[in-house]
């Protein structure tokens, strides 16, 4: 009986699977819901435990402060950003134009045998970069925009709200589709799971928070950088991706530095994003995230990438998590082997020694 549902079971898990990628796109808001009821609820529970009030009301209060400070941080955010991003897509063009000129030195360039202007040559990478991004610049396109995002926004808050209040049933809810004598096993790779991951969302989450908020600071108030707020946003998430992230923020930046005050200040930034990126690794990244799971950098990056061409943005902020959640089942599954001893590996490179002649 149990071998004849073997296959069924995989046949459904097949069918789910497909069912949640034709709808990726209605499912994004409660893929966030779930990442923030995920990193809250300790919080809840801490607060239900320690004030002795019901799990609900501790819920709901966490709720409140979740809206309260969305709508506070993101009054301020959305109006410096959507100010900054409408200066950055309209001066764009010329910024390109800046950047090409201070290369080229204001003299034509030869590119495959073509001589061009800096002009002519930041015209050719603003067309390219226009067709690249293919953005909607129609009012009824904007205006689409903005009510699938305020739909989206108020679908994700009642989902967190639900999950935060009643999402602790749903790992009992999935539990009972495991069979009876994988259990066990099950319980506890899961909750290795869920130590590792919780407190890695938590710390990359904050980590996020910290970076885009220092890196604004002082962007902002030291090297008075035009469009502080965007850069500084998309350099936080971008640390989320080794190597590579750092490396483009700190090209972003000195980029906007390079056309906004020459090569000294492009070299400032520079060496602004390598003390941060520093700071990060042997102060914060240590004492937030610590040792939760480690993933080998280019296994992050692959997955980074694709969670990205699949997915869009959520899918590289989940390509992390989902990776770490593999290695943990494949550690489990096909465990690593012992190292050899030290004494061992060092002799298997030691050349022999030869007996001397005459002794």
């Amino acid at each position: 009986m149990e071998t004849s549902r073997g296959p069924a079971r995989w046949l459904a898990l097949l069918g789910i699977l497909a069912l949640l990628w034709l709808a990726v796109d209605v499912l994004a808001p409660f893929i966030v819901a779930g990442i923030l009821a995920y990193v809250l609820t300790p919080l809840v529970n801490w607060i239900a435990e320690r004030s002795r009030v019901r799990r609900t009301v501790a819920a709901l209060f966490v709720f409140f402060l979740v809206v309260v400070a969305i709508g506070g941080t993101g009054w301020f955010i959305e109006y410096r950003l959507s100010t900054e991003m409408r200066r950055l897509r309209t001066e764009s063009p010329s910024l390109v134009e800046a950047i090409s000129h201070r290369l080229t030195g204001g003299e034509p360039v030869s590119i495959f045998g073509q001589e061009l202007t800096p002009r002519e040559l930041a015209a050719r990478i603003n067309a390219i970069m226009a067709e690249t991004l293919d953005r909607p610049t129609d009012a009824l396109n904007v205006v689409r925009a903005a009510v699938e995002l305020a739909v989206r926004t108020v679908i994700t808050l009642i989902a967190l709200a639900y999950l935060l209040v009643d999402g602790h049933r749903f790992g009992m809810f999935l539990f009972r589709f495991v069979p009876a004598d994988h259990r066990d096993r099950v319980d506890k790779i899961a909750g290795d799971i869920h130590l590792a991951l919780g407190r890695y969302l938590r710390g990359q989450l904050l980590l996020i928070v910290i970076m885009s908020a220092v890196t604004y600071a002082c962007l902002e108030w030291w090297f008075h950088l035009p469009y502080a707020l965007p850069i500084a946003i998309a350099s936080g998430f971008l640390e989320i991706i080794p190597l590579i992230g750092p490396v483009m923020a700190g090209g972003i930046a000195a980029a906007v530095g390079f056309a906004h005050g020459g090569v000294a200040e492009a070299g400032w930034l520079a060496l602004l994003y390598l003390v941060l990126r520093q700071a990060e690794d042997h102060m914060l990244m240590p004492l937030i995230v610590g040792r939760a799971v480690h993933v080998y950098p280019l296994f992050t990056i692959f997955a980074v990438l694709t969670g990205g061409h699949l997915f869009g943005v959520l899918g590289a902020l989940l390509a992390v998590p989902f990776a770490a959640a593999t290695k943990i089942v494949m550690d489990y599954t096909y465990p690593p082997l012992e190292p050899e001893p030290k004494r061992q590996a060092r002799a298997s490179w030691l050349p022999t020694r030869r007996p001397s002649v005459g002794h």
